[in-house]
C-alpha cells in the first residue's frame, strides 16, 4: 500500500508540472498572438550571426519586442527553384518578431488599426537593421527611422503573413561595401601611367630650373638698359642743339622720364636680387621633394589611403 501511494503521489506531480507547463504555453500564445502583441517581418540580404530566438527588438535603446523565429525565405513562402524570384531571395534570411503594444497605444487595438499605422511609419523611412553593442559586442535588430529614398522598400512576389517592416543594411556592411567600391575604382586608375607622366614633368621643371641662369639674365637685362639708357642721352643731346621753340622739345621730357623709369627698373632688380634667387631655391627644393614622392608612391601606391602608424609612447609608471 505504501509503494503504490508513493507512485501515486509521483503521478500526481507529474501531471501537475503538465498542467503548469500547458497552461504557460497557452499563456504565451495569448501574449503573442492575442491582444499584447502583434508579430512582424523582415527580409535580410545579409549574414544575421549573433542573432536567436529571444534577441530584443530595440527601437532607440528601448526594447519593444523579441525574435520569435529565423529562417530563409524559401522555408515560409515556397519559389519556383527555376524561377528568378527564388534566384533572388533563396539567400535572404526571414525573421519574424514580436513586438509590444504597450509602447505604441497611440496605434489602436484592432490589427488593421495597427497595420496601416506601421505602413504609415514604413513610408516615413521606418526600417530593421542589424546592429550591435559596441563594434563586436552584442547583436540585437534595431528599428529606427532613415532616409527612404536611399533605403527604398524590398519588393517581394509574396503576401506577407505578417505585418512587414523593410529591413536596411547594416553599418559593418555598409562600411564593407564602400571600401570594396574604394579599392575597385583604385584598381582601374593606371597608376604607372601616371606616375610616368609626373616624373616626366617634374625632370622638365628641374631641368628648366637648373638651366636657368639667373646671374647672367640678370647682367644682360642690365647691360641692355645701360645701352638703352646711353641711346636715349645721345638723342636727347641732338635734341636739345636743335631750336628749343620745336615741338621736338616735348621728346626730351619723355626721354628723361623714360630715363628715370629705367633706373626705378634697375633699382627694382638689384634690391630683390636675393629674394628672386630664394625662391629659385625653394623651387629647386620643391621639385627635388615631389619627385622623391613620385618615387615612393610608384613603390608603394597604398601610401595615398594608409599613412604611416603614430610613434611609440613610453609608459609612464
Amino acid at each position: 500500500m505504501k509503494s503504490n501511494a508513493h507512485y501515486f503521489r509521483i503521478g500526481l506531480f507529474v501531471v501537475i508540472v503538465l498542467a503548469l507547463l500547458a497552461t504557460g504555453l497557452i499563456l504565451i500564445g495569448a501574449d503573442v498572438f492575442g491582444g499584447d502583441r502583434f508579430l512582424v517581418e523582415t527580409y535580410i540580404d545579409e549574414s544575421v550571426q549573433g542573432l536567436g530566438v529571444g534577441t530584443a527588438l530595440l527601437h532607440r535603446g528601448v526594447a519593444i519586442g523579441r525574435i520569435e523565429q529565423i529562417t530563409f525565405v524559401p522555408q515560409q513562402y515556397p519559389l519556383d527553384t527555376k524561377s528568378p524570384e527564388y534566384a533572388k531571395f533563396s539567400r535572404y534570411v526571414l525573421m519574424t518578431m514580436s513586438v509590444d503594444k504597450k509602447h505604441f497605444s497611440d496605434m489602436g487595438t484592432q490589427p488593421s488599426q495597427i497595420e496601416a499605422m506601421i505602413r504609415q511609419q514604413v513610408n516615413n523611412g521606418l526600417r530593421l537593421k542589424l546592429s550591435y553593442q559596441g563594434i563586436t559586442g552584442i547583436a540585437y535588430i534595431e528599428a529606427d527611422y532613415l532616409d527612404p529614398v536611399r533605403n527604398p522598400p524590398l519588393a517581394v512576389p509574396w503576401k506577407p503573413k505578417n505585418i512587414y517592416i523593410p529591413s536596411a543594411k547594416s553599418m559593418i556592411t555598409n562600411f564593407t561595401r564602400a571600401v570594396d567600391m574604394v579599392f575597385q575604382r583604385l584598381e582601374k586608375i593606371d597608376f604607372p601611367a601616371i606616375f610616368a607622366q609626373f616624373e616626366t614633368t617634374l625632370k622638365s621643371i628641374q631641368t628648366a630650373v637648373e638651366e636657368a641662369k639667373v646671374a647672367e639674365l640678370r647682367q644682360f637685362a642690365t647691360d641692355t638698359m645701360d645701352q638703352f639708357r646711353q641711346t636715349l642721352r645721345e638723342a636727347e643731346t641732338l635734341l636739345k642743339s636743335s631750336d628749343p621753340n620745336a615741338p621736338a622739345a616735348n621728346i626730351a621730357d619723355t626721354a628723361a622720364q623714360l630715363d628715370r623709369n629705367l633706373r626705378q627698373i634697375e633699382n627694382l632688380i638689384s634690391t630683390h636680387q636675393d629674394d628672386i634667387d630664394k625662391i629659385l631655391a625653394d623651387f629647386k627644393t620643391i621639385s627635388s621633394n615631389l619627385k622623391q614622392l613620385s618615387e615612393q608612391l610608384k613603390a608603394d601606391p597604398a601610401q595615398l589611403l594608409i599613412s604611416a602608424p603614430p610613434s611609440k609612447t613610453e609608459v609612464v609608471k
